[in-house]
Parts: structure tokens; C-alpha cells; sequence
């Protein structure tokens, strides 16, 4: 009784608990010391500017997600597949320092999957957004991506040379994998200082490197290079074994010789039929009386094993061995080449191009984001991107939007099937060990109560092997009882014709005058 009331009031108050608990008022983050932040509530087109460029036939809009976490927040969703879509926002510019971290970071849900297509951003220093296209030059590519072989999120850095002075990529070589659930998603980039770099998936690292030694090419170029006008000599020697001239072909060695061959110790089986088939017209098949030629088609016996064919029937092969003799083509050795000059490299020369930059961490000026991007896939939506110099604040505003709306996504998902009520109801328990500990202790009080004190009680319910058995017994208990009243009956019906036949007899042994004293049977038709 106890126990069972406590089940029911701990799922009550778990079927309460989740109730209450999958979604939540949204309240907009404080921005207070983030350089920017856009969080798409407001009029978002008087801050943002569709690409007026004739390929992006995209059409961005404002709107919720389709499962909402934190009711009333607004994300900028891509609504239809197949599409390119671009738009970029501006904000106040901010310029690399020595020593304060550069961060930036956004949400990105994939409410129909991620089956190709990007959902990066690029950060860019531009005089004007409307321009925004796939070939404005960037500082900062950083997002998901998945189409085919590739599942990565980029990261790729716009260097300028200070020789050159062009604008080179330079990409992370070791890249995390895209999350493939449809939950929201925190995608975080940090770059520090001391040119270290770390990338964030859900405000936890998932990779991290250096500027200076991780990232390829590399951002300082090779001191030497090869010289493009030096080339190979005609007489280099690139082979290092040739053929050793002074061997040749053994007398023996046949190149003919088959790598397979009869075996020469087996024969043919006792009992084996060389002109015998192996499949014959079952002999004892008779045409069914109700086949009709016209209707059914000729009529033919069903194949059956040939029985005299049991050890083997038709040509006889003797069974196939590696041939001894077999060598194969034969081939020279090989020797040491004489003339081997080794591997042959151009000559190297001072870079032109050589550079030294200590610093790569120290960004040029950015005072725009644009999303430029195709995908085959829709309900993407974007909300939440922020760039900072303070790792601290970044957090707190992620903890203030990304975090509680990833812990309510989490509580909207269906149980998985490994789970069950009891896992839950663990958790829930430990969640609120004082409640349960009351409860439990004041249903054990009134079960010793009612058990003990008032004496008696309520008989234990039987379990489930216990009903079984109890089935089992009374059915065949029901079978041995129907057998014996079978044969009761059997026996009764025998005994009873047994009686009639001795009573026949009987009567036959009589005289047929003689009569019994004693009930009607004394009158005969004389005295009536």
C-alpha cells in the first residue's frame, strides 16, 4: 500500500514537474560590456541589409523556432531550401589589441536537419552592407558546414601580408564535427593574446591550436623558397635499383607452367557413374486425375535425385593441387643503381615574400557580420551573435540565453528508450530527496499502523509467477478431472450392459410360469 502510494505521488509530481518546466518566458540577455550583440527582437531590418545582389534568391525572415524553448524569442530563420541567402549588419568597429581576447559566437538550430549546407558567418570591415557577397573579402570565417564528405566547423582567417600586402586564407587544420541532432547550438570562437585559439561547441572546447604553428598555410611564410627557374638536369638519375645485368633466366625455369594441376594420386570413386544424370523423372509420379492438358499444360513428373548416383555421376575430374613445378614469369634482381644521383630538389632561394608577423592574434578592423550562404536544407535559424573582448561577459550571456533554452530543448525531447520510469523517478527523487524522504516516512507510519496495531490486514497480492502457476494448476487439474470422468463414464456404460445381458439371462433360466410374491407384479390377467 505504502509503496504503491508513493509511486503514484512521485509520478504525479514528476508529470507536474515537466509540465511546468519545458518552456519558459523569454526574457532578452543583458548586453552590458559586449562590444555587440544581436539578439533579432526589435525591428532586425532597420539593423540588417538583404545582399541586393541578383544571386541571392533567399529570403530571410524574423520568427520563432517551431518548438519553442523560451516562448516569444525571435531568431533569423532561413525558410526554404535550395535558395543562396545573404545579409550583413554593421556595428561599432573594433580593432585588434595586444591585450584583450577577441571573442564571437552565435546559435545556429538546424530545426530539419543539416543535410548540405553552410551555416557560418563572416566578419568583414566594409562602408557598406548592401554590397555584402560571396567574394567580399572577410577577416573571419567561423560556422558550421556539411555537405557530402565535408563536416566541419570552419574557421578561416583573412591574413595580409605587409610585403605583398594581399589577403591570404589560412585554415584550421584540425576542425570539430557538426553536432547532428536539431537542438540549438552554441558555436564559440576565442582568440587570445598569446595567439591561441580555441573553438566552443555549447561553451565547451572542442579543438584548440596556435596562429602561428596550426593553422595551413602557415601565417608567416618559409624563409626559403624553391627557385621557380631551376630545373632538372637531363642526366639526373632517379632510380635507385635497376636490374642486375649479369643475372638471367635459369635452363629449369619454365614460365609456362600452370599454378594449378590435376592431382595425380586421386581416382575415380568406387560407385561412380560416368553416363548416368544426376536428376531423374520421379518414376513412382502419376499424372493427377484433374489435369487438364488444354488448361494445366503437358503434364511433366517432378525431378527427384538420381538414387544411383549417390557416390557421383557424369565426367569425373580428379580435384586440383598447387603445381610444384609452377614459378611464374621470372624477373632479375635487383641491385644498387651505380648512377643513382638521389632524389632531386630544386635549389632554394631567399623568399620575396618572407615575413615575420609575432602577432596574428592583433585583428584589423571589423565592423560588420554577413551571412552568405546555400543550403539545401530549411528551418536554419540564427539567433544570439555576439562579439566581445571579455571571455567572463560572453559567458554570462550565453548562461542568460543559450543555456537556458539548451536545458529546456533537452527536457522537450522524448525519453529515450535505455530510460524508463524508474530512472526518472531516481532522478526526480534525488531532485527532491526532503519531499520524498516526508512523504515515504509518513506512508511506512500508517502501513505499520494499519498492518500491526489494528492487526489483520490485507492479504499480499500474489505476483505475477505466482498467477501463472496458480493457472497452470487449476487447468490441469480441469484435464485430469474431464480424463477421469471419461473413463467413469466408459465404465459405467460397460458395467451397465454387462447388468442387461445377466438380467436377459436370467429371464431366459425362469420357468415361465412361476411368478414372484409381493406387488403388482403377483396379479396376472386372470385375476383381474
Amino acid at each position: 500500500g505504502a509503496a504503491v502510494w508513493l509511486v503514484v505521488l512521485v509520478s504525479t509530481a514528476m508529470a507536474e514537474e515537466e509540465d511546468n518546466s519545458t518552456t519558459a518566458p523569454y526574457v532578452a540577455p543583458e548586453v552590458d560590456g559586449l562590444h555587440w550583440a544581436e539578439t533579432f527582437d526589435g525591428d532586425v531590418w532597420s539593423r540588417w541589409s538583404p545582399s541586393a545582389q541578383e544571386k541571392y534568391n533567399g529570403k530571410f525572415s524574423v520568427a520563432a523556432r517551431n518548438q519553442e524553448a523560451l516562448t516569444g524569442d525571435l531568431g533569423l530563420l532561413i525558410p526554404d531550401e535550395a535558395r543562396h541567402y545573404g545579409a550583413a549588419a554593421k556595428f561599432p568597429q573594433i580593432v585588434g589589441k595586444k591585450e584583450a581576447p577577441f571573442v564571437v559566437q552565435f546559435e545556429v538550430k538546424f530545426q530539419d536537419g543539416l543535410s548540405c549546407g553552410g551555416s557560418y558567418i563572416k566578419l568583414f570591415n566594409s562602408d557598406g552592407v548592401e554590397s555584402f557577397k560571396d567574394d567580399t573579402p572577410y577577416v573571419i570565417m567561423f560556422g558550421p558546414d556539411r555537405c557530402g564528405s565535408t563536416d566541419k566547423v570552419h574557421f578561416i582567417l583573412q591574413h595580409k601580408s605587409p610585403k605583398t600586402g594581399k589577403w591570404e586564407e589560412k585554415h584550421c587544420k584540425d576542425v570539430p564535427g557538426v553536432p547532428s541532432d536539431n537542438l540549438s547550438h552554441l558555436y564559440g570562437l576565442i582568440i587570445n593574446p598569446d595567439n591561441s585559439w580555441e573553438i566552443q561547441i555549447d561553451g565547451e572546447k572542442k579543438t584548440s591550436g596556435s596562429l602561428l604553428t596550426s593553422m595551413e598555410p602557415p601565417v608567416n611564410p618559409p624563409k626559403e623558397i624553391d627557385d621557380p627557374a631551376d630545373t632538372k638536369p637531363e642526366d639526373w638519375v632517379d632510380e635507385a635499383k635497376i636490374d642486375d645485368p649479369d643475372s638471367s633466366k635459369p635452363d629449369d625455369w619454365d614460365e609456362d607452367a600452370p599454378m594449378m594441376i590435376p592431382d595425380p594420386d586421386a581416382s575415380k570413386p568406387s560407385g561412380w557413374v560416368d553416363d548416368a544424370p544426376l536428376k531423374i523423372d520421379d518414376p513412382s509420379a502419376t499424372k493427377p486425375e484433374d489435369w487438364d492438358d488444354d488448361e494445366d499444360g503437358e503434364w511433366e513428373a517432378p525431378v527427384i535425385d538420381n538414387p544411383i548416383c549417390s557416390v557421383g555421376c557424369g565426367k569425373w575430374e580428379a580435384p586440383r593441387i598447387s603445381n610444384p613445378e609452377y614459378k611464374g614469369k621470372w624477373y632479375a634482381p635487383k641491385i644498387d643503381n651505380p648512377e643513382y644521383k638521389g632524389v632531386w630538389k630544386p635549389r632554394q632561394i631567399p623568399n620575396p615574400g618572407y615575413f615575420v608577423d609575432e602577432e596574428p592574434c592583433v585583428l584589423p578592423a571589423i565592423d560588420s557580420v554577413g551571412i552568405d550562404i546555400w543550403t539545401m536544407s530549411k528551418g536554419i535559424l540564427f539567433d544570439n551573435i555576439m562579439i566581445s573582448t571579455n571571455v567572463g561577459k560572453a559567458k554570462a550571456f550565453a548562461d542568460a540565453s543559450f543555456k537556458l533554452r539548451h536545458e529546456l530543448e533537452l527536457k522537450q525531447q522524448p525519453k529515450s528508450a535505455g530510460g524508463g520510469f524508474f530512472e526518472d523517478a531516481m532522478d526526480f527523487a534525488l531532485r527532491n530527496m526532503a519531499a520524498v524522504g516526508v512523504t515515504a516516512a509518513a506512508l511506512l507510519l500508517a502501513s505499520i499502523w494499519c498492518c500491526c496495531i489494528r492487526g489483520g490486514g490485507a492479504p499480499r497480492a500474489p505476483t505475477p509467477e505466482e498467477k501463472k502457476q496458480a493457472r497452470l494448476k487449476k487447468k490441469a487439474e480441469a484435464e485430469k478431472k474431464a480424463k477421469e470422468e471419461g473413463e467413469e463414464e466408459e465404465e459405467s456404460k460397460a458395467k451397465e450392459a454387462e447388468g442387461e445381458e445377466e438380467e436377459e439371462e436370467k429371464k431366459d433360466e425362469e420357468p415361465a410360469e412361476e411368478k414372484k410374491e409381493g406387488g403388482l407384479g403377483d396379479i396376472d390377467e386372470d385375476d383381474k
